[in-house]
């Protein structure tokens, strides 16, 4: 009897662990919270629970709300809000409807031992009602814009324009084409050099310097082709591993210009470096 007692036990005890190993690990912000990156935000932390792990996130959704409502001095719906969102309407639209910014980073969700579940929300929060938030970017978030501006990199330099570094995207852009025009250039060249490498040449003086010209010509080409290829690899990387800017690279600015018999309207483009 007792070796059946222990041998429950040492089962339990292994499903326990196993069990342990796929379980989604408490993230550092529940034990401690995060600095805000810049004075535009600040990080909340609230909780929802209910039967449905769906409910309880919008649950803490307008726990957050209501906290940042609370400080901002402005009126919030919490039971129209949890409706809305139950029916499908997101948080980023409540947040525009009341305007009340808020940011998702992440959520973190716990199921109890009664069969519910509580989930727990981190969020940034606009600090103060007369600034525009900037958020930080969140690791999931951070990879999938990563990984977007990497496909734009097939054109080179846009992924690194579209993070905020456009002088670097066009000098990538410009130093690529300037490599395949002077290595199209090469071949080329190293093609009117060949027509001396015939019989009728063979021997004569025009013949080596042509097949020594032909051959520097062509060693030129692939280094060239290889620097192409080379650059072409270090867009893409440039592209996801650079931490985006937060300044627009580019700023339309409408105004009109006028003449004593017409107005034409315009668009100024400026161009951020």
């Amino acid at each position: 009897m007792n070796c059946y007692k222990k041998t429950l036990a040492l089962i339990a005890v292994l499903v326990a662990s196993i069990g342990s190993l796929f379980a989604k690990p408490e993230p550092n912000w529940m034990r401690e919270m995060p600095l805000p990156g810049n004075n535009t935000y600040i990080y909340v932390k609230e909780a929802g629970q209910s039967e449905n792990p769906t409910k309880a996130f919008h649950l803490a959704l307008v726990h957050v709300f209501q906290n940042t409502a609370s400080r901002l001095g402005l009126p919030f719906d919490s039971q129209q809000s949890l409706d809305a969102m139950q029916n499908g309407t997101s948080y980023v639209a409540i947040s525009t409807q009341y305007s009340i910014p808020i940011n998702v980073v992440d959520k973190y969700e716990v199921k109890m031992k009664n069969g519910k579940y509580i989930v727990y929300v981190l969020c940034q929060v606009v600090a103060s009602k007369n600034l525009s938030p900037i958020w930080d970017r969140g690791k999931k978030e951070d990879a999938a814009f990563n990984r977007r501006c990497m496909a734009k990199s097939i054109l080179p330099g846009m992924g690194q324009i579209s993070k905020g570094y456009t002088t670097e995207g066009i000098l990538t852009l410009s130093g690529e084409v300037a490599l395949v025009g002077s290595a199209v250039g090469c071949y080329f060249l190293a093609q009117s050099q060949k027509q001396y490498l015939t019989p009728e040449y063979f021997g004569t003086e025009t013949f080596n310097s042509a097949k020594i010209t032909y051959y520097s010509i062509q060693t030129t080409q692939f280094v060239l082709w290889g620097a192409v290829a080379g650059l072409y690899v270090y867009n893409f990387i440039r592209a996801y591993s650079l931490d985006p800017k937060r300044t627009n690279n580019f700023a339309f600015t409408p105004s009109l210009i006028s003449t004593p018999y017409s107005v034409a309207p315009t668009v100024g483009l400026t161009l951020n470096f």
